[in-house]
C-alpha cells in the first residue's frame, strides 16, 4: 500500500505541475481488510509490533484526503487477469470489466 501511496503522490505532483487539480480523493482499492483497519485506526497499529514506519506516511495520506481506502473483494480484483492463470470464464469476466475484447476462437 505504501508504494502505491507513492505513486498517486508522485501523480498528484505531476497534474499539479501541468495545470490539473483533483477535487476528489484518489481511491486505492483494497481487498485486505486488515490493512484498511490498521490504516484508518492508530489505536490498533500500535498494538501491531510488525508494522513499519511506511505504515504512517499512508496514514497521513488516508487523513489529509490524498488517498481512501475502499474495500473490493478478492473476487472482484481485475489485476488478478495479469497476474494469475483463470478459467475462460474467470478470464471473460475479467477481460469484461476491463472493456477489453475477447478474439473469438472458431
Amino acid at each position: 500500500m505504501t508504494s502505491t501511496t507513492k505513486e498517486i503522490i508522485w501523480l498528484h505532483w505531476l497534474l499539479a505541475d501541468i495545470g490539473v487539480s483533483l477535487s476528489h480523493p484518489t481511491p486505492m482499492y483494497c481487498d485486505n481488510q486488515n490493512s484498511i483497519q490498521i490504516a484508518h485506526n492508530s489505536v490498533f497499529h500500535e498494538r501491531n509490533k510488525y508494522i513499519k514506519i511506511d505504515c504512517h506516511l499512508t496514514r497521513h495520506h488516508l487523513k489529509h484526503d490524498t488517498i481512501t481506502l475502499p474495500f473490493v473483494s478478492s473476487s472482484l480484483q481485475i489485476a488478478d487477469v495479469f497476474t494469475r492463470s483463470h478459467s475462460i470464464f474467470r478470464f471473460c469476466f475479467l477481460v469484461g470489466k476491463l472493456s477489453m475484447l475477447v478474439p473469438v476462437t472458431s
